[in-house]
């Protein structure tokens, strides 16, 4: 037998043959097909057309494709048939009877798929999407090969009475990760395996766009398990007539740091499809900017958080689809910070504005979908809605406790790791204190030149807050606030995320701030996020009571209280729009 070789694997043949074209593009699938197979997985490709060669055949059929997996992964087939031996013999033995003979063709020359193997192969990719895998291995080769109706490992699976849905869960918690995942320098990491509203849309529910013209709100982060861009995935998919493009606050590439840094319209360079700013003259979109559109899928990644804009762009989009007769599909991602806790001020509505436009509480425990629910029938958007869900996630995960891709949603939520301090050091952007943009910790790190590092971290830790711990630092910001100037101050490491109460640790900074530095702390002053007249402070936390506690010099036990009884009202109300 040849010896298997990289070089061996990477000229494996794709040719075209003169069947007609089918819908999966092989040609362009080839270009990254072994970036995501396995080591194993693509050796399974060289044994088929080995095994083709050796039967004489002018095309690599699934048999042959069979006939690789039983030689690369012997335990994999052990797992459902009990005289895996036996049989594997067995298959082989008919799959000789059942060919022609045919002079042998030297492994050399380059064979071509046949279009069922091309089938096959296509079903495999999906299996890896559907099981929410960024690899496609073995696993993956044998339930594609199961889909195909007539082909032998279909047959084999029948005669032993095997679902291919009970198959499919065995397969699921076969590998935690791959046992190889070649190019690359980032391996997948361990973790529970969910699939993304994007991806169920696209593999499950095509249905709900197929005819419609489609725009899409997305940014940087709307990608899937590998990391492809939904707009890419949206624009080449031969059922999706995709319109138009509209970008968030940072915009559609993440790349403007600051709030109330508006962006412009454009024209997307890689599809040539218009980009209309929903953070610019207009955060609705207009019916000009719909003029071309039926449905408007929305797919952003949330943080958990109240004081975030994304989750208000999908409430004004909801009225514009309302207003002009269109439909929202709202693709579901993670809460990174679990969906279990809620905690916080319930925004009061005489602070509403683009940071909190309806009284949830500060840490909300909830998904993008299940606050669109909650938009739409509790506080009376009445837009058509249709919510696609996620499989696999429930509301006890953290993001980095899933398979999910993670990419920045903004500029400065860098990491999962931001996300879990974000309720707490979003308050300073209330003040003038530096809450760490401009640094490479962003949200971690809190401070002002004026503070003492030391005394102020030292007054934090007493307060005996669980779960964190409060470092003494210094740093200097290169940009925003403080910009340039040594400000002292602390970082905070989260201990424990579960015992860790960013709200309140996020208020007892800030009160401590204006305890201690009376004299040189300020609030900050307006506009922010487009309220001229108003303390941003109080449009943060969600009421002007925070601040007026503070000023008065009332203890945090007091101030936690104070939302108690709002927070109990709203964690009733949440249930009833919750999908996990």
């Amino acid at each position: 037998m040849a010896k298997f070789s990289m070089s061996t694997a990477a000229r494996f043949s794709v040719a075209e043959s003169n069947e007609p074209a089918d819908p999966f593009d092989f040609r362009q699938a080839k270009r990254k097909m072994f970036e995501r197979y396995t080591e194993m997985a693509r050796r399974v490709i060289f044994f088929a057309r080995y095994e083709a060669s050796q039967f004489g055949a002018p095309m690599i059929e699934p048999e042959h494709l069979l006939l690789g997996l039983t030689r690369e992964d012997k335990p994999l087939f052990a797992r459902f048939l009990p005289d895996s031996k036996q049989s594997l013999d067995s298959i082989r033995g008919q799959i000789e009877e059942r060919g022609s003979s045919r002079a042998r063709i030297d492994v050399a020359v380059e064979l071509p798929l046949a279009p069922d193997t091309k089938q096959a192969l296509h079903f495999a990719y999906d299996e890896s999407e559907r099981l929410g895998d960024r690899h496609i291995g073995t696993e993956h080769l044998l339930l594609g090969l199961l889909r195909l109706e007539h082909s032998m490992a279909a047959q084999t699976r029948c005669e032993r009475g095997l679902r291919i849905d009970a198959m499919r869960d065995v397969l699921a918690e076969k590998i935690e990760t791959p046992r190889s995942y070649v190019h690359s320098s980032d391996p997948p990491k361990r973790g529970k395996r969910i699939v993304l509203g994007v991806e169920k849309l696209l593999r499950e529910q095509i249905d709900l766009l197929r005819g419609a013209r489609v725009g899409l709100v997305c940014n940087q982060a709307s990608v899937d398990h590998s990391f492809r861009h939904v707009a890419d995935l949206f624009h080449e998919h031969p059922d999706i007539d995709l319109t138009t493009l509209f970008g968030p606050q940072h915009g559609i590439r993440g790349d403007v740091q600051d709030n109330m840094i508006e962006t412009g319209h454009a024209t997307d360079r890689k599809t040539g499809l218009p980009i209309y700013s929903l953070y610019s003259e207009t955060r609705e979109p207009t019916e000009e900017m719909l003029r071309n559109v039926d449905i408007i899928v929305f797919d952003l990644q949330d943080v958990g958080t109240r004081i975030y804009t994304f989750v208000y762009t999908l409430a004004n989009c909801m009225r514009a689809a309302k207003k002009f007769g269109k439909k929202v599909v709202a693709c579901d991602r993670p809460n990174p910070i679990g969906g279990a806790k809620v905690a916080g001020v319930v925004l009061d509505p005489d602070c509403a504005s683009f940071v909190g436009q309806f009284p949830i509480a500060t840490r909300h425990g909830m998904t993008v979908c299940e606050l669109g629910r909650m938009f739409n029938e509790q506080f009376g958007i009445g837009s058509e809605l249709e919510c696609v869900t996620m499989a696999g996630w429930s509301r006890e995960l953290w993001y980095d406790e899933t398979d999910g891709p993670w990419v920045l949603p903004s500029p400065n939520i860098p990491t999962t790791a931001t996300t879990a301090v974000f309720p707490a050091t979003v308050h300073l952007e209330g003040t003038q204190m530096s809450e760490g943009r401009g640094t490479t910790k962003p949200f971690e790190f809190a401070g002002a030149p004026y503070i003492e590092a030391d005394d102020f971290a030292a007054a934090l830790a007493a307060l005996d807050f669980p779960g964190v711990y409060f470092r003494s630092c210094g740093f200097m910001p290169t940009f925003q606030k403080h910009a340039g100037q040594a400000c002292g101050g602390v970082q905070i490491h989260v201990t424990d995320r579960q015992a860790f109460e960013p709200v309140i640790a996020g208020i007892a900074i800030v009160k401590s701030a204006f305890d201690m530095y009376g004299e040189q702390f300020r609030w900050k002053d307006p506009p922010y996020e487009y309220e001229y007249d108003r303390n941003p402070f109080d449009l943060i936390s969600g009421s002007s009571k925070v601040r007026e506690a503070i000023e008065r010099g009332d203890s945090l036990a007091t101030i936690q209280s104070s939302w108690a009884a709002p927070l109990e009202e709203f964690k009733l109300l949440r249930e009833r729009f919750l999908l996990y």
